[in-house]
């Protein structure tokens, strides 16, 4: 299983957003900037975060449809 820390813009996409919400999310040509100035990270903290939690989400329907 996927961790992801606690309380960090990961977490948050995790929590709050579907498979479908972050694949769509990596398909933007430009970062949400209010996310990064929320989050106090860069625009590649941000991709490797919403990677990091469609990573996580992916392997939990992964291991719920076994």
């Amino acid at each position: 299983m996927t961790r992801i820390e606690s309380n960090t813009f990961a977490a948050a996409c995790y929590d709050q957003n579907s498979i479908a919400d972050l694949e769509h999310a990596l398909t933007f040509a430009e970062v949400d900037a209010t996310d990064c100035a929320t989050w106090k990270i860069t625009p590649t903290q941000w991709r490797e975060a919403i990677e990091d939690a469609l990573a996580a989400l992916r392997e939990d329907a992964a291991e719920a449809a076994a």
